[in-house]
């Protein structure tokens, strides 16, 4: 956590907030389980169920913020950047123009950078989605949820570049369909959560989830296999601009260094 000369290294600082919402996770499920562990601090009468939706957007936000620290102190070249905010651009206003409720090209377009340009790009545009549309549709618990989802979605497209280098179109699609589950049953437990985890109406909440799941998946699949190949297409050779092959050893050394 510290340099060699003894000075805080603020590249490391991205794990504060990720300590901090695992540290709230356990004290929260330990009081739910045992509640009478609270009386040890003076508060046996605390109804924790009514600080669920709190704690789960405190601990959503904690995760987002320990994900952009890491990105803040990662080096990335300025062409990178302008790739990000442009498709962070093109993927909150999908949001806006599509009239058509949750078929909307935001988890394809995540997927795919994840997949052409890694994880950090995938993860940024995951965050920087939902955070610019709700601007427009609407702030609130969600959000946050919305922001730690879609960042995974842009991290799982670099692991399956990763796994599966040369994935048929058809196999994303399957992939991106599933996705449109992945991302909306956190949502609907984010929102049991928010209704203070009455256990009653959970599997009331996640049930009436489904049909807006399966048309997101719906959405995503159908996406993949219309635009898939193209958009792919073009950003691989957008990457291909910007990307650094050396001829010379020790220049390539000394580049990584720098980074």
């Amino acid at each position: 956590m510290f340099s060699k000369g003894g000075s805080w290294n603020t590249a490391k600082y991205w794990r504060i907030p990720a300590a901090v919402s695992l540290i709230l996770v356990v004290i929260s499920a330990t009081v739910t389980v045992s509640p009478g562990v609270l009386r040890y601090v003076g508060s046996g009468h605390l109804d924790i169920s009514l600080y669920y939706a709190s704690l789960s957007m405190i601990v959503a936000g904690l995760l987002v913020m320990s994900l952009v620290l890491r990105y803040e102190y990662t080096f990335h070249g300025p062409k990178e950047v302008a790739v990000i905010g442009a498709l962070s651009a093109l993927s909150a206003a999908s949001r806006l123009v599509i009239p058509i409720p949750n078929v909307k090209p935001c988890t394809f377009l995540i997927i795919v950078t994840g997949y052409v340009f890694g994880p950090d790009a995938g993860i940024m545009i995951g965050i920087l989605t939902p955070a610019v549309s709700n601007m427009f549709l609407g702030q609130g618990y969600w959000t946050f949820w919305q922001m730690l989802m879609w960042a995974i979605a842009g991290w799982s497209g670099s692991l399956l570049r990763k796994r599966f280098p040369n994935i048929s179109i058809e196999a994303l699609a399957a992939y991106a369909f599933i996705w449109g589950f992945l991302f909306g049953t956190p949502l609907d437990f984010a929102t049991w959560l928010s209704l203070n985890a009455n256990v009653s109406i959970l599997p009331a909440i996640m049930v009436a989830g489904v049909p807006w799941n399966l048309l997101d998946g719906i959405g995503n699949l159908l996406f993949v296999l219309l635009a898939g190949r193209y958009t792919i297409s073009i950003l691989e050779r957008y990457k291909r601009r910007f990307e650094i092959h050396y001829l010379d050893s020790e220049a390539q050394k000394e580049y990584l260094s720098i980074r």
